[in-house]
């Protein structure tokens, strides 16, 4: 059990971010531009992830227009970006054609991303032979860029531990999703107060970033609305001197599970304050 608060809510608050992905990411009102940026700063979020999972939809990393319009009107807003989600690609397929395509446009992204001011590309990069050998393609066509890239976890964090470790190097690690990880039974650790803290705390320094949310019977609920056990979740990420970002990908309103940006970036902005006192 954790005895007294990892971090202040001033701590929290200085390292807060959420992302884009609170909006629509598909559809006709779905193109990220100053009406998203606005959100961040009327709930008083200064540090955004660009949401480019869906790309060409929502945020396109084919648009030099898209991406200057996003980081003037951040600039405008008073908003930093510092980090992006990649887009869905092939990264694990078995046809070498398609996969080294798929690593070109990682390589893309990662380039667009740290023009716009992103310290970390997260990719659902996969654990495969492929996704090795499509993550170290991505790395050497960045070289001698600063920008990092995180694969994003299943269900099994030992996989993607590994596969940092197998990696080795100081421009790739891991973001840990707290709704998708599950135990042997089938139930996502960060909902049990005696696995929570247990189950970051093993990925050590290959953490580089994080997608934060509650959970209920579906994950990327907003924030106190849910079961995780935040105080264990927080503590571990003390004890492994994490250094990143405290990065919220939530999206849903608990009671409807309707997408709702104003209600989740505004319990994304007042966490620290409700983390502090719920657990202070």
């Amino acid at each position: 059990m954790v005895s007294a608060l990892p971090y202040t809510a001033d701590e929290i608050r200085d390292r807060l971010g959420a992302s884009t992905s609170a909006f629509p990411l598909s559809g006709e009102k779905a193109r990220l531009g100053a009406r998203e940026v606005a959100a961040f700063r009327a709930a008083g979020i200064a540090n955004m992830e660009v949401c480019g999972i869906k790309s060409p939809d929502h945020f396109d990393f084919g648009s030099r227009d898209q991406a200057r319009e996003v980081v003037r009107e951040c600039g405008e807003q008073g908003v930093r970006i510092v980090s992006a989600h990649g887009p869905t690609l092939p990264y694990e397929s078995q046809d070498e054609t398609t996969r080294r395509a798929a690593a070109r446009e990682a390589a893309a992204a990662a380039r667009v991303a740290e023009e716009m001011g992103a310290d970390v590309l997260v990719c659902h990069f996969g654990t495969s032979d492929e996704s090795e050998r499509t993550i170290l393609e991505t790395l050497e066509a960045l070289e001698g860029s600063s920008i990092r890239l995180a694969n994003e976890n299943g269900q099994n964090l030992q996989d993607y531990m590994a596969l940092v470790d197998v990696i080795g190097s100081e421009r790739f690690g891991m973001v840990v999703d707290v709704g998708h990880t599950r135990d042997a039974d089938g139930v996502n650790p960060f909902v049990k107060s005696d696995r929570a803290r247990q189950t970051l705390a093993q990925c050590g320094g290959r953490l580089i970033h994080l997608h934060l949310h509650d959970f209920l019977e579906r994950d990327h609920i907003s924030p106190m609305d849910g079961n995780l056990e935040w105080a264990e979740v927080f503590a571990a990420l003390r004890d492994i001197e994490y250094a990143g970002m405290f990065m919220f990908e939530a999206l849903f309103h608990p009671d409807t599970g309707d997408l709702a940006p104003e209600y989740v970036l505004g319990k994304t902005a007042g966490f620290p304050e409700a983390f502090a006192a719920r657990y202070g």
